[in-house]
């Protein structure tokens, strides 16, 4: 009997390369590349995929568009941008923690001068809270000098209620005052601890009154 014939490692790897090869040449660079040396992928219908799968480094005619003007590498900054994602500002944003004291029976309005699509985000609460918090009106309103633009008396309410807590983000909708009033609900005096950041010229107390009397107003 003849014994059966062996293969080596060495013939095994070779004849494994020879495979891959052939794979390589028949199948792979007609199906991914679109390359067919043998006519093999065009016989074969494999050519067609490399139509429809996308190929590295191939310009698939898509390109992205900005609004923005010609980039200038001198430039200190882009001057347009688009409306909604981004708005440059000429200075950091600020981020300030204000307590607002409120005595019983007590009320006060405290507004942040703003221009118009000007954004903050802020946070308000009543420091240890027994009861029902404050009534508050979240709102705004031009300044006297812009005044005669809008409506008589106009004001805009953003949100209003009772509570111990408030968050949100708030954009401005045209330029002036806009801030809280807010009522003392709670037995005794409170802390009402506001956490704001971003982006206004100044802010203060514009109104405050003890039990219907009227302890402070300031002129829009």
């Amino acid at each position: 009997m003849k014994e059966k014939k062996s293969w080596s490692l060495g013939s095994k790897l070779c004849l494994s390369a020879l495979g891959a090869a052939i794979l390589l040449v028949l199948v792979v660079l007609p199906a991914e590349y679109g390359v067919d040396p043998t006519g093999f992928g065009r016989l074969t219908g494999i050519s067609a995929l490399s139509e429809i799968t996308p190929a590295a480094g191939r310009d698939f005619g898509q390109s992205m568009e900005f609004n923005i003007a010609e980039y200038d590498l001198t430039a200190e900054r882009i001057e347009q941008s688009i409306q909604g994602l981004i708005k440059l500002e000429d200075s950091p944003f600020r981020t300030e923690t204000i307590d607002l004291k409120i005595e019983d029976f007590g009320e006060i309005e405290h507004k942040f001068i703003m221009p118009a699509d000007t954004t903050f985000v802020y946070s308000w609460e009543v420091l240890e809270a027994k009861g029902e918090g404050v009534y508050f009106e979240f709102h705004g309103h031009p300044s006297s000098a812009d005044a005669p633009n809008y409506p008589p008396e106009f004001e805009q309410a953003y949100s209003k209620g009772e509570g111990t807590s408030q968050s949100g983000t708030f954009t401005t909708p045209f330029p002036g005052y806009h801030g809280w009033y807010l009522m003392n609900l709670e037995e005794g005096g409170i802390t009402v601890r506001l956490k704001v950041s971003g982006y206004w010229q100044e802010h203060k107390e514009m109104y405050r009154a003890v039990d219907g009397k009227v302890l402070k107003a300031v002129e829009f």
